[in-house]
């Protein structure tokens, strides 16, 4: 059997799976990881004190939102690479526009003030950790990610795992939100965007790896 016909069996085979279970190990998948990164930013980060001011901010909404339509956006798309034969659909395009979003806002920001403040917007208080503490964060994410697709029948092993660095990112963004007290788009376009990367690259290279056939 040449990979062509294996990728059409495998194909079959998961049409034949219900739909249901597989989102039952996705939605497990995603529970257990934000679980134990809820738990590590508690024990280890520590919740902002500030985090009461920051909620009544615009700013802070905005991050989150931001945060959670990149989520919501690439969900779908890792479950669609975790079945053969099947594309990464429109929530690509989604991701896309919603970072772009972010770098249209921060480019919008950045242009209201001069160029030392628009530095300091974009370096905040925390940019030396920020990133990192989002890749840690995103680990057990993307453990239990990688773990859902091995049950699956991913046959773009890369793509998916990417996906699901970048599905971590976004998620360990959210969970991370809780300690940091950056709002600035500036910070977020940047630094934010560079952990979801580092993550979606780490996916990328595990993905090769752990999810080959």
């Amino acid at each position: 059997m040449n990979t062509h016909d294996l990728i059409a069996t495998l194909a079959t085979e998961a049409s034949t799976t219900s739909p249901a279970s597989g989102m039952r190990r996705y939605t497990r998948a995603i529970a257990t990881g934000l679980v134990v990164s809820l738990a590590l930013v508690l024990v280890l980060w520590g919740i902002n004190p500030s985090l009461n001011i920051l909620a009544h901010t615009q700013a802070f909404w905005v991050k989150l939102l931001w945060l959670v339509l990149t989520c919501t956006f690439a969900a779908p798309v890792v479950l669609h690479l975790s079945r053969p034969g099947v594309a990464a659909g429109r929530g690509v395009w989604g991701i896309a526009a919603s970072l772009t979003g972010m770098a249209v806002l921060a480019t919008w920001q950045i242009s209201q003030v001069d160029a030392a403040t628009g530095v300091q917007l974009m370096l905040g208080e925390s940019w030396q950790v920020c990133s990192a503490s989002i890749v840690a964060l995103s680990l057990p994410l993307l453990a239990a990610l990688l773990w859902m697709l091995r049950g699956m029948a991913p046959t773009r092993p890369a793509l998916a795992g990417a996906s699901a660095g970048l599905m971590a990112g976004g998620l360990a963004g959210l969970v991370y939100s809780l300690h940091c007290p950056e709002t600035a788009y500036a910070f977020l376009a940047v630094w934010y965007v560079v952990g979801m990367a580092l993550m979606a690259s780490i996916g990328a290279a595990l993905g090769a790896r752990l999810l080959r056939w």
